[in-house]
């Protein structure tokens, strides 16, 4: 049986069975045959991994240009990981659903540091040697990059390489090395990758330590590898972006079109640890931001794109972007989000484009709560500046603002906490009826920043903080879980001695650590107790300057002196009056320049539309698929309406929900128009944007004013085909007086009389028929009849592949009619 098999077995036993299934508008299709593999691996669930924009450039830039077949693979939840080991089925690809062990690379992009013991999971389940020093020659090369690996050594255990910095300029180079090189022992083929710029191998260095624990030296343990690795720098200008975004089935933590304006940050706060990743600031050309634009809501359907960089506001021309994307789209109720927007006048020029009907929140960082500390952490804004920031946002009609701060920081004080009490309040007593998001995170101390040296602010403190601020601030106070924070600053300031650490806590049941109700503190405190390593050593304890840190051979491209020198400064710093950061005389916008409105044009024509479903696609829930039909409707071109309020939509309604895990024969999508349109045509334009798996069957006018399909239907008609089940079977199951289903719904188990719902059951020739009524109170599913006839267990009645075949409108008198002929 192929893993594939084996995976259509279980999908209908674990919770979003779509996470699972590929066939996503815009992904490609795994070519068996090429002649090399690449596995990009995200260490979370898919909803997570499928925003990641660093992943999806990387999966569209190898298969777009043929470097190698590139498929995916997201980490599975608890209960997809119970099934695979239970099964013995490997941890799988997407596209193909072949087992990571087959892959040439196996890469993983790494978020957070938190993400570690999935990490290991999935190399696990793959049947791959979670330690590197145990793989074969036929094993894949495991790679590491993304952010958190600023300092990669706590991971060095487990990976062969890592790329430094940006993955679109070392990849292709990496996979022509693989190519070139196919007949080299591992070792000597780990060398070759050696030699491209920003490629780390960690088994090519050895690593000492001194007699206090602090590390002594990390040199190269062979001739010939370069002493320092340094990151390179991608020219943004002309580097490579996808035009067709992946569209997922499930809802994913960033549902949008996700354009990048820029990358870096020229901000450079001394804490901050992905400007540093990412340094130095560099733009997109502003042509090239606006066609893919264009592009992408044509290829996508999206409702919204959001202009993303670590500081979107500072992109020179996004005034033109934004004026030039709301003119294009001003009939299509496209919405635009700026997900990083600095905490000035600035910003809310800017922020006057994001549809505040949609997107009521607005989110600035001012990280600490005083003058000083803010200037301590590079972060200068002065409280005069916030003010008037938040008052004006207020003014333009913003009721909620959402602040973030950190707590523990550098130098800080009592008072300085006191100070994000008088910044809300000074707010909130000039502003009535602004209310205020506050989130508050513990300070970590990471690696290549200024803040390197730092020790973290014991938990205890750190508790007594955040209770302080829960009691006094006017506002609701929402905390990171400061325990997980500790983990973080743990393996980000570790050195290779962490690596077992994160192992045992593996092995003692840790997952899913960067998610506040799973993570595991007994477990990692027992973890890092039986390693032998101590949170006081890599936690709570200042560096000095001239201790040899864990990734000081590791060149991101700010030296460490000017690291130091910049911390010194920032210890040093007070509250100071500098200079507005932007002149208030100059406006961003065109004096005459109207923000535009969208016009909701009345709908002039109605169709219904009937769909089918198959193979893989019937694990899309109902939900799931009116996304389907709405985007296939945005994309298809065609003069669509959409409803009034604040968050406009395709206008359209659908029929009764089908149960995830069954294919479908009736799938209704009444679509509303605000011109008169041609039947063939539409006919036409849906079916050329639709995902593969659906199919558009008919279509037929319906008056405007008619009942809505889910309200006229009433009976569905369903096939089972192969069941076993005879006609005798189902005659004595039938001549019972009454036949008591058990149905759960929230949690609460109730019990209903089936039959008067069954209106028809039959067998003929292996194939089951049972048509079932359907209304308000009286729905009961397919599965629930098989499951009380056959008196199978819970999940039994699952395994049949169930069709719905159709719907259809029962009159008072018994007679039936299909929808399309009403």
């Amino acid at each position: 049986m192929t893993i594939k098999s084996q995976i259509d077995e279980i999908l209908n036993l674990v919770q979003k069975p779509a996470r699972y299934i590929n066939s996503e508008l815009n992904s490609h299709p795994a070519d068996m045959s090429a002649d090399f593999s690449v596995c990009l691996c995200f260490p979370d669930v898919y909803e997570v991994g499928a925003s990641n924009l660093g992943l999806e450039i990387l999966y569209h830039l190898i298969n777009e240009k043929k470097y190698a077949r590139c498929e995916r693979a997201f980490a599975p939840d608890a209960d997809m990981e119970k099934l695979l080991r239970e099964r013995n089925i490997p941890m799988f690809s997407l596209e193909s659903n072949s087992g990571l062990k087959s892959f040439d690379i196996v890469g993983f992009t790494v978020q957070s540091e938190l993400v570690a013991a999935n990490i290991v999971n999935m190399l696990d389940l793959s049947g791959i040697r979670v330690f590197s020093k145990e793989r074969d020659e036929a094993s894949p090369l495991v790679l590491g990059g993304g952010p958190a690996l600023t300092n990669p050594e706590p991971f060095a255990d487990f990976f062969d390489l890592f790329v430094l910095g940006e993955g679109e300029q070392a990849l292709p180079g990496i996979i022509k090395t693989c190519k070139e090189n196919k007949n080299l022992s591992r070792s000597e083929k780990l060398k070759k990758l050696s030699e491209i710029e920003g490629v780390y191998v960690p088994s090519l260095y050895d690593v000492s330590y001194n007699a206090d624990g602090t590390v002594k030296s990390v040199v190269p343990a062979f001739e010939g590898v370069k002493p320092a690795v340094n990151k390179p720098v991608l020219d943004l200008k002309d580097a490579y972006f996808p035009e067709k975004k992946i569209v997922p089935f499930v809802e994913t933590v960033h549902n949008r079109l996700n354009v990048e304006v820029a990358r870096g940050c020229p901000g450079q706060c001394r804490f901050c640890q992905a400007s540093k990743y990412y340094r130095p600031w560099r733009e997109r050309p502003l042509e090239k931001l606006l066609d893919l634009v264009k592009k992408g809501i044509s290829a996508t359907g999206y409702e919204e794109v959001a202009f993303s960089s670590l500081s979107s506001s500072d992109y020179k021309q996004l005034d033109k972007l934004l004026i030039e994307t709301n003119s294009l789209y001003s009939s299509s109720n496209l919405n635009i989000s700026l997900p990083s927007l600095r905490c000035n006048e600035h910003s809310l020029k800017v922020a006057r484009y994001i549809n505040r009907s949609k997107r009521p929140t607005l989110t600035f960082a001012p990280e600490a709560g005083s003058d000083r500390l803010r200037n301590v952490i590079g972060k200068y804004l002065s409280e005069k500046q916030i003010v008037r920031t938040l008052l004006s946002a207020n003014a333009m009609g913003w009721t909620v603002i959402k602040l973030y701060f950190m707590i523990g920081l550098p130098t800080e004080t009592q008072e300085d906490i006191a100070s994000i009490n008088t910044l809300v309040r000074l707010v909130r007593k000039e502003a009535k009826g602004l209310s205020f998001n506050i989130t508050v995170s513990p300070f970590v101390p990471k690696a290549q920043t200024a803040f390197q040296w730092e020790s973290m602010a014991e938990s205890g403190k750190i508790k007594e903080k955040i209770d302080y601020l829960n009691k006094i601030l006017p506002a609701a106070v929402k905390a990171h879980n400061y325990r997980a924070s500790v983990l973080e600053a743990f393996i980000a300031r570790g050195d290779r001695r962490v690596s077992p650490a994160i192992y045992k806590a593996w092995q003692k049941g840790a997952r899913f650590d960067q998610w506040a109700d799973k993570f595991g503190n007994d477990i990692w405190d027992a973890a890092i107790a039986e390693s032998g390593l101590s949170l006081d050593f890599y936690v709570y304890r200042k560096r000095e300057k001239d201790e040899v840190l864990p990734w000081e051979h590791l060149n991101f491209g700010v030296s460490k002196d000017d690291l130091y020198s910049d911390y010194i400064k920032g210890l040093s710093e007070k509250a100071s009056d500098f200079n507005e950061i932007f002149d208030k005389s100059q406006s961003l916008l065109p004096e005459d320049y109207v923000e535009p409105k969208n016009e909701v044009l009345p709908p002039v024509m109605r169709l219904r539309l009937r769909f089918s479903r198959k193979g893989r696609l019937r694990f899309v829930s109902h939900l799931e698929q009116i996304e389907v039909f709405r985007r296939a409707a945005r994309r298809s071109g065609l003069p669509v309406a959409y409803t009034a309020g604040f968050s406009p939509q395709v206008k359209s309604s659908y029929g009764p929900p089908v149960s995830v895990g069954q294919e479908s024969m009736s799938e209704y999508m009444e679509l509303y128009f605000t011109q008169k349109v041609d039947i063939e045509n539409v006919k036409d334009k849906i079916s050329a944007v639709l995902p593969e798996g659906f199919k558009l069957i008919s279509a037929k006018r319906v008056p405007l004013k008619f009942p809505a399909i889910d309200i006229l239907s009433n009976v569905a008609e369903y096939n089972i085909e192969d069941s076993g089940i005879s006609q005798s079977d189902i005659d004595a199951f039938l001549s019972a007086e009454t036949i008591t289903v058990e149905k759960i719904k929230k949690g609460k188990v109730t019990y209903i009389d089936a039959k008067p719902v069954i209106k028809s059951f039959t067998s003929e020739n292996g194939v089951v028929k049972l048509f079932l009524r359907f209304g308000s109170g009286k729905t009961v599913k397919p599965e629930m009849i098989l499951k009380k006839l056959l008196e199978n267990q819970e999940n039994y009645g699952r395994i049949y592949r169930i069709e719905r075949a159709n719907l259809y409108i029962e009159t008072k008198t018994g007679e039936m009619y299909e929808p399309q002929s009403a």
